[in-house]
């Protein structure tokens, strides 16, 4: 049993190290980051359907929490 704790063990600290890495090197969170370092970053983790999604409008009435969530909708006309 204490092996078996052990191997549990260290399978969750590999998983936090490579948690924490992954973090480390999200430069279009790093503030710090020259702007275009910064959008480079972020544009090459985007899929397409998500790029797609941040460029549509839609009307408020269709904007259903599954809408937003599904189609990555960018902004809302008629909110204002």
């Amino acid at each position: 049993m204490a092996i078996l704790s052990q191997r549990v063990f260290m399978i969750l600290v590999i998983c936090c190290c490579a948690t924490f890495a992954e973090c480390m090197t999200m430069k279009y969170k790093d503030p710090t980051q020259p702007l275009r370092i910064r959008i480079n970053d972020l544009m090459l983790r985007m899929t397409l359907e998500e790029k797609i999604g941040q460029m549509t409008q839609i009307d408020k009435s269709a904007a259903t929490p599954d809408v937003m969530k599904n189609y990555f909708i960018g902004e809302l006309q008629g909110v204002y």
